[in-house]
């Protein structure tokens, strides 16, 4: 992929159902990507300066995405104003359904990361282990701090669990996200909700 187009983030909104009933929440997003010399990532649940390649706001800076990329593996910072969970499904088919799932809170002083598959529509989205699938969170760190809870975590582009989507370098991904303001990750989010699209440095 020509250098002229890496980081190129295309964004759509969608308003999705995310669980059963609910009123739609509408977001707005805004996207920027630098071409920076990167720093060392870190999971400790501080989004550092030139840490990640690429920035998504989205509704109404309520949520924001931070990633980048080399060529194996896919780092992430979710960013919600709540003090609830914070949450991303990576290429759902319809909805929520077949949604690759990363849940995150701090609970107590704990973090607690989730990775789950959306079954249904609407949910429900078990974790990959109870499905036959694995975690494969190789590392991840949270922060809950002024009212914002920052999650960060890595993974592989290909993992081997059926569960995970496969990613390659360059590729667009569309995702959906959510929050709520509890730590319950059963709970339907009540904060807000929608979807983009990021692109992956190839």
């Amino acid at each position: 992929m020509k250098r002229a187009l890496l980081g190129l983030v295309f964004v759509f909104v969608v308003f999705l159902s995310g669980c059963i009933g609910g009123e739609s929440i509408s977001t707005t997003s805004s996207s920027v990507s630098t071409a920076t010399t990167l720093s060392e990532w870190k999971a400790d649940g501080v989004i550092g300066e030139n840490e990640y390649s690429h920035k998504l706001s989205l509704a109404n800076d309520k949520f924001v995405v931070y990633w980048r990329n080399d060529e194996e593996y896919l780092y992430v910072a979710l960013k919600g104003q709540t003090t609830g969970w914070v949450a991303i499904g990576f290429e759902p088919s319809v909805a929520m359904k077949d949604a690759d799932m990363i849940f995150g809170w701090v609970q107590d002083g704990q973090i607690v990361v989730i990775d789950a598959y959306s079954t249904g529509t609407y949910g429900p989205h078990p974790p990959d282990g109870e499905l036959g699938g694995t975690n494969d969170i190789l590392a991840f760190a949270g922060k809950e701090e002024n009212g914002y809870t920052v999650i960060e975590f890595k993974r592989k582009l290909d993992t081997g669990d059926k569960y995970d989507k496969v990613f390659k370098p360059g590729q667009k991904i569309k995702f959906i996200f959510a929050m709520a303001d509890v730590d319950d990750f059963t709970t339907k989010h009540n904060i807000a909700r929608g979807s983009g699209e990021l692109t992956l440095d190839g």
